[in-house]
């Protein structure tokens, strides 16, 4: 379901993720984009795939911005 090439952020309260990924499976116009997905953890450890609620496509420049963003942000 999820790719090796998946970039993932937890959140500091250990609840809410992000998760930064490549659409392989469109065509060429997709080369410049991401999609960011955002969710929440199910399960006490997370032994239950995540429950992504959100997903909006960006540049990958608005994307790299954002993560260094929430990296800074902790």
């Amino acid at each position: 379901m999820y790719s090796k090439n998946d970039f993932w952020l937890i959140e500091s309260n250990s609840v809410g993720l992000i998760r930064f990924y490549k659409d392989k499976k469109h065509s060429d116009k997709s080369i410049n984009y991401m999609f960011i997905e955002e969710g929440i953890i199910m399960g006490i450890y997370g032994e239950n795939p995540p429950l992504m609620k959100t997903r909006k496509k960006i540049l990958i420049e608005e994307a790299r911005l954002l993560l260094q963003k929430l990296l800074n942000q902790g």
